[in-house]
């Protein structure tokens, strides 16, 4: 076992109260550091009428507080709050929470998505393509600004930054915008990098393959693992480990790169 020095370092993971974001705030808060869960709660007039058509369950509150709770039982420190990413208002004020509770941002992870069911060519629209880049593309690229312009009043000296791709991002017919929207992020993870590089802040991209968060059906999880050379669809622990390895010391001379975590799915 590595020591991946992130005691007491301050994380904020977007869309973390369940799959992959959940185990990774998790995982975080194994290695000791101070985890903050940002969660979309979804009005529930919205929810009703159906405005939001989505691939994944949208979790709300209650598993906010459930992921608290039991990374607390664990006598780790986490917190969670609240916010619409597609807002851009939302952003700064996530940051305050944060920083009210436990500090400056030390390690950011831009996990929350959005990604709409169909997304094809087929049936595109001018608001399905707004809704999913908001979130995936815009949300992404002002909390990165936001962290950068806070590391930099503050004078940071450990600044990490993990995005979230798919390893499918170059070529997704069937989720043609969620696609795109994440191969979007890939430029911009290259771009800032080197920005944001001579402040001693690393800017990584994960990819993931197919992952099992609830929403592959037991025909569908046979037809990925087919694809898949490890011979298994991934589990959100599988990311989450990948993502605190870039957050950790060992990674410090890691920026700037697109990995897969996908058990060579779509090499």
């Amino acid at each position: 076992m590595i020591d991946t020095q992130l005691k007491d370092k301050v994380v904020l993971v977007t869309g973390a109260n369940h799959g992959i974001g959940a185990a990774t705030a998790k995982a975080f808060s194994a290695e000791g550091a101070a985890v903050a869960i940002h969660y979309l709660q979804v009005p529930r007039a919205d929810a009703a009428a159906g405005t939001y058509k989505l691939l994944h369950e949208i979790k709300g509150r209650a598993a906010a507080e459930a992921l608290v709770g039991e990374i607390e039982e664990r006598d780790g420190r986490a917190i969670f709050v609240a916010g619409d990413l597609s807002d851009p208002l939302t952003i700064p004020s996530l940051f305050d929470h944060v920083e009210q509770a436990f500090g400056g941002v030390d390690v950011l992870v831009n996990n929350a998505a959005h990604c709409e069911d169909p997304d094809t060519i087929y049936t595109t629209s001018a608001g399905s393509i707004d809704r999913t880049f908001a979130v995936n593309v815009r949300a992404t690229v002002l909390l990165i600004a936001e962290f950068v312009r806070r590391f930099q009043q503050r004078r940071g000296t450990y600044g990490r930054i993990i995005n979230l791709s798919t390893d499918a991002a170059q070529s997704f017919a069937g989720q043609i915008s969620y696609g795109a929207s994440k191969a979007t992020v890939e430029a911009f993870t290259r771009s800032i990098a080197r920005e944001a590089g001579p402040l001693g802040i690393t800017v990584n991209t994960v990819a993931p393959g197919p992952v099992q968060t609830g929403y592959l059906t037991p025909h569908r999880e046979e037809e990925q693992r087919q694809l898949i050379p490890l011979g298994r669809v991934g589990r959100p622990e599988d990311i989450a480990d990948a993502i605190v390895f870039l957050a950790s010391k060992q990674a410090r001379w890691l920026t700037g790169n697109v990995i897969k975590v996908s058990g060579g799915h779509c090499l």
